[in-house]
């Protein structure tokens, strides 16, 4: 059955209109500045962070879009295009087409997953009580430049924010726990190792990522072995410290990336103050989703349960979308911008686009990393009660569990009330052990969540475990407990993975290949694989505004360019991606 959802009916809870020049309340650390379209403006304008060196990366296609008398000549009438994927990044497309105000252009937005939207945007939620949750995916935004285009979504959504803890606690537990400190051995041959690369992306962010490709053929461990001369140990205590088990197997240069967005403090002048604030959403990152659903034209419309199997062009030189149960297949489309994870991509029919071989290779090949959550209900927060661990952050062990986050923000009037921890962080190969416990819930479309007992058993040991010196034990936790949920985005068919990361020598050979529009520039691929940040939502909004960017350039709307710049900024992957590599395959 067809099921057809306008936007601002998709959550019940009421939501605030928000205008997309609007300048909403900013969290701290976040600056404005003032737009000429509209006085008090700050989330549009040149002065914005995330407005980049354009104009000295691409003179030749700006010159082809300064501004003329004419208007760009319109789209034909009842042009369309479609979106596949209703993930944060498909929806941040919609905004921005939205704000262009084309004419004649409308879009459809097509959601495989019949319960949900939002993709690896996802809050569990055990009740309607206001911190009764979790986040499944995305939960902790650092406030750096990289990542302005984010905050600068928070802002026009007016997203509330809160303070998140980052700091990493001891839990004195003897022989496992993990050590984190600035000068253990494992800290300091990393940042002889990724220091460099990070020191110039901080101040020149292409140059810097240019200057890695040099060593993205090597593995992070190849790496610390050959340049760094660490020997086998050294090296297994470095990846157990500071990441999951078999991750240091990945490209090098995505653990300097990673490094880079997660501990961009490390990158400052030593007399450059305090280090970087961390935030989280209030009420779970789906309150992002539902506000730019709610932010969309009540007129349009996501449908859910939309299996793409087929993307074909036509003899008219348009697209046509073929989706599971349906007889005819969705023809008329200017443009599809596929924003589904790589995995999901594969399985489409895309044979009569024609990609190029290293695209379809890219399609194929390049990396996703696992990630598995626990989060538990317990009656009362018993890690501040009786463990006195307030405010927030993380303990980490080679237990696993790996990591549980404890939450940053319970008042003290809720210490006797229910609280949820995130009792199990998990990725890379210690994710894919955790997830095989997870049993299939019959009631999911997902196939990625937990009714079975072995896995909540082996998590609550290791807490006991981890808080033991407290007086913690397993009995005491079982007693406390009061539900659970856990998920796996390697077991999610809508995933298929968690992110985006990397083998040697995928960066340089696959990845350039990538995102570069297909079909006479009409197909595009977009999503934080097609970024250079992978696992982090920044990723996913910086290639969305490649692609409107590059579907504007191929149908000459110079004007909305334009527009597109000044209300919209610009990102480095056009920096990256250079002129010539711009114009290929339009």
């Amino acid at each position: 059955m067809q099921l057809q959802i306008p936007y601002r009916d998709l959550f019940s809870r009421s939501s605030i209109q928000v205008s997309l020049c609007q300048d909403p309340l900013k969290p701290p650390g976040v600056h404005s500045f003032e737009c000429p379209c509209c006085p008090g403006c700050s989330t549009c304008g040149p002065s914005n962070p995330i407005v980049t060196r354009t104009e000295k990366i691409l003179p030749s296609i700006l010159a082809g879009c300064r501004e003329e008398e004419s208007s760009d000549h319109p789209f034909e009438k009842n042009t369309k295009v479609c979106i596949i994927g209703a993930g944060i990044a498909g929806l941040y497309l919609a905004l921005i087409l939205q704000d262009l105000e084309l004419p004649n252009l409308s879009w459809d937005i097509l959601e495989a997953n019949r319960d949900r939207i939002g993709g690896r945007i996802y809050t569990h939620r055990f009740s309607e009580a206001h911190n009764d949750y979790y986040d499944v995916g995305a939960m902790r935004f650092p406030d750096i430049p990289i990542m302005s285009r984010v905050f600068d979504l928070f802002r026009r959504m007016q997203v509330p924010l809160k303070r998140f803890d980052m700091r990493e606690r001891s839990t004195n537990m003897k022989g496992q726990e993990m050590s984190k400190t600035g000068d253990s051995p494992s800290a300091n041959i990393l940042s002889r190792s990724f220091g460099p690369y990070k020191n110039v992306m901080q101040n020149d962010f292409v140059q810097g990522f240019q200057l890695l490709m040099k060593a993205d053929s090597m593995s992070a461990r190849e790496y610390l072995r050959f340049r760094q001369k660490a020997d086998f140990t050294t090296i297994q205590s470095a990846e157990s410290d500071t990441t999951g088990t078999g991750m240091f197997d990945q490209a090098f240069s995505e653990s300097v990336m990673d490094s880079f967005d997660l501990d961009h403090h490390a990158t400052e002048s030593e007399d450059g103050g305090a280090g970087v604030n961390w935030y989280s959403v209030d009420g779970g990152c789906s309150v992002v989703i539902e506000r730019m659903c709610h932010q969309i034209n009540g007129n349009s419309t996501i449908e859910l349960g939309k299996q793409v199997r087929r993307i074909a062009i036509d003899r008219r030189a348009d697209l046509s979308v073929s989706c599971a149960g349906e007889v005819e297949a969705r023809d008329g489309y200017a443009t599809v911008f596929s924003t589904t994870p790589l995995a999901c991509l594969q399985r489409i029919d895309t044979e009569s686009l024609h990609l190029d071989p290293t695209q379809v290779e890219a399609i194929r090949c390049l990396r996703y990393e696992d990630s598995t959550k626990v989060g538990i209900k317990f009656s009362y927060p018993w890690w501040i009660v009786d463990c006195g661990l307030r405010g927030g952050g993380s303990a980490s062990s080679t237990l696993p569990s790996r990591t549980c986050v404890y939450p940053s923000h319970i008042a003290e009037e809720d210490w006797d009330k229910p609280a949820v921890l995130l009792a199990s962080y998990t990725w890379g190969q210690d994710a894919t052990r955790m997830g095989a416990l997870i049993s299939p819930s019959p009631a999911s479309s997902d196939g990625s969540e937990d009714e079975g007992d072995d896995l909540l058993d082996l998590v609550l040991r290791d807490l006991a475990q981890q808080h033991r010196r407290h007086g913690i034990t397993h009995e005491k936790l079982k007693d406390l407990y009061q539900d659970h949920h856990a998920f796996c985005w390697g077991n999610s068919r809508f995933s298929s993975g968690a992110f985006a990361l990397f083998a040697p020598g995928q960066f340089t050979h696959l990845y350039p290949s990538l995102s570069l529009p297909a079909a006479n520039g009409k197909f595009h691929i977009v999503g934080e694989a097609a970024s250079v940040h992978h696992g982090w939502v920044v990723g996913s909004l910086n290639s969305a505004y490649v692609a409107v960017y590059r579907f504007l350039l191929r149908y000459g709307q110079q004007k909305a360019i334009e527009k597109l710049k000044k209300n919209w900024g610009t990102v480095h992957e056009l920096d990256l991606a250079g002129v010539g590599r711009l114009n290929t395959s339009i």
